[in-house]
């Protein structure tokens, strides 16, 4: 398998029936763009699609592809430690992923907040964001993946099956990046929607506070299981 053949896996396993695990991060992604959208009060979706959503997108993709791959090196001593702690970092991310949403209900009623539109800020938060992400996901072994863990888990394979696994993530957000784009493009043409950036902005803060609630609360388990139980049916 070449880096481009897991980087399609990844990408075509966005828009299969293995979306039903990936729903474990899909929704909360799509709140973090759209609700970073409306905090720039902006009528047209031309105006900062870019800025806004594609900027977060591409900046959260390599964050979380780098964790998503160094957790599936079995075979490396780095993930082991990594799993080894993953209870530790993803309540770690659940922090993280909560001032996040913070940020977004926020942004409106506190000026100081408004550094979310600095670009080099929105791509350090969106990097940071990516990882935490990675960190309290756990993706559903595809038949592709399936080879690639089988690489990393051996010592003298590691290096390229973690390699693998980077694109294989780097497929499934271009899948976030492309529907996430979308989203946010017809929403921008919805009359109520435009006419009531504020809101949009608050209900994507609160759903992505529900991710942060869910791994604090080490109640994320059953959110998966939920989801995963429509594959095994």
């Amino acid at each position: 398998m070449g880096n481009l053949d897991a980087f399609g896996h990844g990408f075509s396993s966005f828009f299969s029936i293995w979306q039903v695990c990936i729903l474990q991060i899909t929704p909360f992604f799509l709140a973090y763009v759209t609700g970073l959208y409306f905090t720039a009060n902006s009528p047209r979706a031309e105006a900062s699609l870019g800025g806004r959503v594609l900027l977060p997108a591409l900046s959260f993709a390599p964050g979380f592809a780098v964790i998503y791959a160094l957790l599936t090196v079995a075979g490396l001593p780095i993930g082991r430690a990594l799993v080894y702690n993953l209870g530790t970092l993803e309540f770690i991310a659940g922090g993280y992923i909560l001032l996040a949403s913070l940020s977004l209900l926020l942004s409106g009623r506190f000026p100081v907040i408004g550094f979310l539109r600095r670009p080099l800020v929105l791509a350090g938060v969106s990097l940071a964001l990516g990882s935490a992400f990675a960190l309290v996901y756990s993706p559903c072994i595809t038949p592709a993946l399936s080879d690639i863990l089988g690489m990393a888990g051996r010592p003298e394979t590691a290096v390229r099956g973690g390699t693998l696994a980077f694109f294989y993530a780097l497929g499934i957000c271009l899948g976030l990046t492309v529907t996430g784009a979308a989203l946010v493009y017809l929403l921008a043409r919805v009359g109520v929607v435009g006419r009531h950036p504020a809101m949009a902005r608050n209900a994507c803060g609160l759903v992505l506070a529900f991710l942060a609630a869910l791994n604090l609360s080490g109640t994320m388990i059953y959110y998966k299981a939920f989801f995963l139980g429509f594959l095994a049916g």
